[in-house]
Parts: C-alpha cells; sequence; structure tokens
C-alpha cells in the first residue's frame, strides 16, 4: 500500500474512533458501484452490547437522520430488535453482516469470534417506493466528506 493511501486510512480511522468516543457511534457510508448498492451504517452500537444498524435505498443525508434517531434510542437504553418498528421504519434480521459492515468487524470483531450482528433498516418510504432518490443539493452528508 502506497503511504499516502496508508496515512488517509489512519487519518479516517481516527476521525471514527473520535466520533464513537464522543456520540457513542459513527457512520460509514458506502458510495456502490455497479454490483453494489449504496448504504450507510452505524460503527459503535456493538459497543452498547446492541446490534449495527445498515439501510440501503435512502439518500446519504437521510440515511444519517434515520440511523442517528435510531442511535439515540439505544444510547438512552432502548433496544431494538427484529420486527420492531421505530422511527418510520422497520427492523429486519440482517445475517450477512459480516460481508458488508467491514468496519464495525474490524473495530468489534473478537478474533475468532462470531460476526458483530445487524439490523436492516427498512424506511416506511422505501417500501412505498418514494425512498431511492439521490441526496439532493440542499441535503448536506456530514458522514461523506
Amino acid at each position: 500500500m502506497e503511504p499516502a493511501l496508508v496515512h488517509r486510512l489512519d487519518q479516517y480511522e481516527t476521525w471514527q474512533r473520535e466520533t464513537i468516543r464522543r456520540h457513542g457511534w459513527a457512520l460509514q457510508a458506502v458510495l456502490g458501484d455497479a454490483s453494489t448498492p449504496p448504504f450507510v451504517y452505524t460503527v459503535g452500537l456493538a459497543g452498547f452490547g446492541h446490534p449495527e444498524l445498515i439501510v440501503f435505498a435512502l439518500g446519504r443525508a437521510r440515511a444519517a437522520e434515520l440511523l442517528n434517531r435510531l442511535g439515540e434510542i439505544v444510547r438512552a437504553g432502548g433496544r431494538l430488535g427484529p420486527g420492531d418498528t421505530r422511527e418510520s421504519a422497520s427492523l429486519l434480521a440482517f445475517p450477512e453482516a459480516a460481508s458488508w459492515l467491514l468496519a464495525a468487524q474490524r473495530l468489534y470483531r473478537i478474533t475468532g469470534g462470531p460476526a458483530v450482528p445487524a439490523l436492516l433498516v427498512v424506511p416506511e418510504e422505501v417500501a412505498g417506493e418514494d425512498g431511492g432518490e439521490e441526496d439532493g443539493p440542499g441535503e448536506v452528508c456530514t458522514i461523506c466528506d
């Protein structure tokens, strides 16, 4: 790996760890490509003994807003589980967490242990087919830059 890339990754991991210390979790946005849809997930809810959360089919700013509202529930001592409906979203089991939530696995998975679990967040607007839009010009994504 090139030194400049190692430096950028180190800076990003430092930001991520500081954000988790300050707020309890950070958000990881993945832009997607031809074979993978874009998505956003939490990194740090595992520190509360809680599954991480992942959402597809929303613009990054809207996904961040939803995941942060759900994260606040967890930080306040609430528990979310498969079948729950909170913040206008349904939660489902997400057994593929190990291959999708790489940053959460890197920070919280115990060597040789099971994958850090996750819940799939399905917003009502996605179920209604209008949530797959990109971020609009007025929506600022603080987690993406």
